[in-house]
């Protein structure tokens, strides 16, 4: 798959963000198990690796869903840990592995379906 392909989703995808994100308020915070957490305002939070155990926080911060855009063949990735942590909190988990390397389209729209579905907002996304 070409990148070029993918273009025009990831374009959608920005325009459609960027009205919103421009004007949206982030707010950094060192919360342990998460790595560079960024929260925008109270729709979305994005950040990098976090631990199962973290994923407890993440529900009482007031998030709707997890969404792990990580590979599982990443180091630390934990996704059978996450998942299991996430059963116990009552929080949704959703794993749509992304590869910045080698993008698939089907990913891009596994994501917005996600997004977009009733109950996952506000999500927390890394």
């Amino acid at each position: 798959m070409r990148m070029t392909s993918l273009l025009p989703s990831v374009l959608i995808v920005v325009g459609c963000l960027m009205p919103t994100l421009a004007g949206a308020q982030v707010v950094r915070e060192e919360v342990e198990g998460i790595r560079n957490l960024a929260r925008i305002e109270s729709t979305v939070a994005c950040a990098g690796a976090i631990t199962p155990k973290a994923v407890a926080e993440i529900k009482k911060m007031g998030y709707g869903a997890i969404i792990n855009l990580r590979l599982a063949t990443e180091t630390g990735a934990e996704i059978e840990g996450h998942t299991a942590a996430a059963k116990a909190a009552g929080i949704q988990y959703i794993h749509i592995p992304f590869s910045a390397a080698n993008p698939d389209p089907a990913a891009v729209d596994a994501f917005l379906k996600a997004i977009t579905t009733p109950g996952v907002a506000p999500a927390f996304i890394h």
